[in-house]
């Protein structure tokens, strides 16, 4: 039987914890963005370090524009 299940994103780990307590052969799982969910925790453990950088909105546009103009 083949099945597509939606999860909220909040709960996205816990539903995990579950689905991999069955045994390994009772099912296959096929995430179809398997580096998102890698990338967004990377991402969130970077700013929570003070290795990102944070610029206000307007100020990210102007250094956009700046770059498109240069």
């Amino acid at each position: 039987m083949t099945m597509t299940i939606t999860v909220n994103d909040s709960i996205a780990d816990k539903v995990m914890a579950f689905l991999n307590s069955f045994p390994k052969e009772a099912m296959k799982i096929e995430s179809l963005r398997p580096w998102y969910a890698d990338e967004v925790k990377c991402r969130a453990d970077e700013y929570r370090r003070g290795e990102m950088e944070t610029v206000p909105h307007n100020e990210m546009w102007e250094r956009i524009e700046r770059q498109i103009e240069a």
